[in-house]
């Protein structure tokens, strides 16, 4: 999961948006790196939101605000790193359907179940995180995925300054 966040902050570190994370767009190479792929998507990060004329992504890893075609921003890529991290750990995702309409509903209905119902092994800091990281509300999640790296390694006992 950290390293994972730690790509996707590379993309947004760099002044752009994926806009299309999911699982098939993170490769791990065979000494466990994480390798994020598929920038076919990927816009310039605005230092607001903005409405673009075409919203891309994959739908059941899409987030609200992309999916209602309202202005977005790099937050859409932390909601997407939630919708991840959730499947991840309970082999489940929040908000599941196959068309944007389908997932939409089932974002506007509004209750899934916390990723401990799913595995009730999720510590419940870890499950803090993947909830706020899926706030509806673009103003409720992770301010910039710098701060979600460092949630993850608090609550993961990484230090960042290991060599």
């Amino acid at each position: 999961l950290i390293d994972t966040a730690i790509a996707l902050e590379h993309v947004h570190d760099s002044g752009f948006m994926h806009l299309d994370f999911k699982p098939e767009n993170v490769l791990v190479t065979r000494n466990g790196n994480i390798r994020l792929v598929d920038f076919d998507l990927a816009r310039p990060r605005p230092s607001k939101p903005k409405r673009f004329w075409k919203n891309p992504g994959t739908p059941p890893y899409m987030a609200p605000e992309v999916l209602r075609r309202e202005p977005m921003d790099h937050r859409a890529d932390i909601f997407s790193f939630g919708v991840v991290a959730y499947e991840m750990l309970t082999y489940h995702k929040p908000f599941p359907g196959e068309s944007a309409e389908e997932v939409y509903r089932a974002q506007l209905d509004g209750s899934f179940a916390p990723p401990s119902q799913h595995n009730p092994n999720i510590h419940l800091a870890l499950e803090k995180i993947i909830l706020r990281c899926l706030e509806l509300d673009l103003e409720k999640r992770y301010p910039d995925i710098s701060m979600l790296v460092h949630a993850l390694e608090a609550v993961l006992y990484v230090d960042p300054h290991r060599g």
